[in-house]
């Protein structure tokens, strides 16, 4: 680990990649010997856990997490270790998009949709033995296209709804993560405040710069920061992801993007509150490579 990661983490700040199983990060991030590409995917995350004491777990949204995966995945990282759990789209998303993974659930109404029961059940009791090791779990909602909801208002009381029936549940932590910039205002952060509910300050194409959301969220008190930093502003994630494999190398370098985070991660010190930064291959083309040039920024401006 950079001898800055762990001076970062020495005061709660937790950095981390969006996922690890990455061949091309093979060679350079990953120089361990690995049989088969069976045996990388299977052992690498121990390897992972040398570099950065986080990461983002993505699987989880399109699947129900499973105790004995986690487990292992525990077994695998030190104590400091923590990992972000993307909550699955079954508790997220509205309408399932016309797509053929979906099956014969493709364009209907999810009758699952903030069912806390069930998220409760699915998603959280096959959790419980590893809930130490969590950061907060993100709850991302996609962007909601115009007639999904009458209006914000009503989304938000869906939320609060949803956010309330979790009070119960003191080994875990949440956040949320919102596509809709509209809907990113003080009623949000007044709903998330005395909840205990963390904002997810996402980078996304249309979403408003990471300083924006700092601003809209400045009086509220946050009990921990957490980032989610997927795409540089106006970037689609499909041309990302076809301009940027196999994530080798840093190929659009974004510094106003890395002095956002840094903004981000100054604010959490500021705090004394614990912050979880993710970074996606996607936003410069290599996430290890980027959280090293935002810790430069860290660096030049005196924070660590």
């Amino acid at each position: 680990m950079l001898p800055a990661v762990q001076t970062l983490l020495s005061k709660g700040i937790y950095l981390g990649t969006s996922s690890w199983k990455y061949p091309g990060w093979q060679g350079w991030f990953y120089t361990r010997a690995y049989r088969s590409q069976k045996d990388f995917n299977e052992n690498c995350l121990e390897e992972y856990a040398e570099h950065f004491p986080a990461v983002g777990v993505d699987h989880t949204y399109y699947a129900w997490p499973t105790q004995k995966m986690f487990e292992k995945y525990v077994s695998q990282t030190p104590g400091h270790f923590r990992f972000a759990l993307k909550a699955t789209e079954r508790a997220t998303v509205l309408k399932f998009p016309s797509m053929p993974r979906y099956g014969k659930d493709a364009g209907k109404a999810n009758p699952e949709f903030l069912d806390a029961a069930i998220f409760k059940e699915k998603f959280l009791r096959p959790l419980d033995s590893v809930a130490h090791r969590l950061a907060p779990i993100m709850i991302e909602f996609s962007t909601f296209h115009p007639g999904s909801f009458q209006s914000g208002r009503e989304f938000l009381e869906r939320l609060r709804v949803f956010l309330e029936a979790l009070k119960d549940e003191k080994d875990f932590q949440f956040s949320v993560e919102l596509r809709n910039s509209a809907w990113l205002r003080s009623e949000y952060f007044d709903l998330l405040e005395p909840l205990g509910v963390s904002h997810v300050f996402n980078s996304w194409t249309k979403m408003p710069p990471l300083e924006e959301q700092l601003t809209v969220a400045a009086n509220h008190k946050m009990p921990s920061l957490v980032s989610r930093v997927l795409l540089q502003p106006g970037t689609r994630y499909a041309e990302a992801v076809e301009a940027f494999a196999p994530y080798d190398k840093v190929l659009e370098p974004g510094p106003a993007l890395r002095a956002s985070v840094a903004l981000l991660i100054a604010r959490a010190l500021e705090l004394k509150i614990p912050a979880y930064i993710f970074v996606n291959n996607r936003a410069e083309g290599c996430s290890p490579r980027t959280i090293e040039a935002i810790v430069e920024v860290l660096q030049q401006r005196s924070l660590i």
